[in-house]
């Protein structure tokens, strides 16, 4: 299937998880796939080639480095963000340190990326995706920094969503459950076995950007047992 031959799309987070899964996925799909990530050496940028995917370095809190990424490369029609940190301890011991970490990424990582983004898009329309977690629903124990790094992220998806509107820029945030990536490493006790596994989410990522006549804001996707 080539759903998506011609597009141009930009995914952060692509070294690993759900980020390396949707490149991969989209690219199937005919897309010409920039997956940039933290974990990725320092090289050449080189012009996207349909149905594959091209390994670019970029911390997304370098925000001089996101402007000059997305200007160099041809305007994207879908960006998915899908970068993330976590440290989890609870709110008596956390480190102020760990959370403006996740501050830095998740929300101002976030809000560079939907900036270059918009500067490319708005003449043309397209479709952004944001990456986010059902963890702002609930209350979970040791997840107080990164379910307010989390919840501040989708405040701003909602807000470009509803800015985007009248240039033709669709906005989706989706709010996954438990996913089998290596966020989980360092946090035994847990069944990944029963933890949905990032192609699954990736799959959905290129059913929603392969359908202009629907816009989906946001969107929870858990498991089939629901929250573990």
């Amino acid at each position: 299937m080539t759903r998506l031959h011609g597009k141009v799309a930009l995914v952060t987070g692509g070294s690993s998880g759900i980020g390396e899964a949707c490149a991969r996925a989209l690219a199937a799909e005919g897309a010409a796939v920039v997956a940039f990530g933290r974990r990725y050496a320092l090289g050449s940028l080189a012009i996207p080639r349909a149905g594959q995917v091209d390994q670019v370095h970029l911390d997304v809190t370098e925000e001089a480095a996101v402007d000059q990424l997305f200007a160099m490369l041809p305007a994207p029609d879908i960006v998915v963000c899908s970068h993330g940190t976590g440290t989890f301890a609870p709110i008596a011991s956390a480190s102020l340190a760990d959370v403006r970490a996740m501050l830095e990424v998740h929300v101002l990582g976030t809000l560079a990326c939907m900036r270059a983004a918009l500067g490319r898009m708005q003449p043309r329309g397209g479709h952004i995706v944001v990456i986010g977690s059902h963890a702002i629903h609930h209350a979970f124990p040791e997840c107080g920094g990164y379910t307010a790094a989390k919840a501040g992220q989708v405040a701003l998806a909602r807000v470009l969503a509803a800015e985007s509107r009248a240039h033709g820029i669709r906005v989706t945030t989706l709010l996954p459950g438990a996913t089998d990536t290596p966020i989980w490493d360092d946090r035994p006790g847990f069944d990944r076995a029963k933890m949905m596994k990032p192609g699954e989410l990736a799959g959905l990522v290129v059913d929603l950007v392969s359908r202009p006549e629907v816009a989906v804001d946001e969107l929870v996707v858990t498991p089939p047992a629901g929250v573990l």
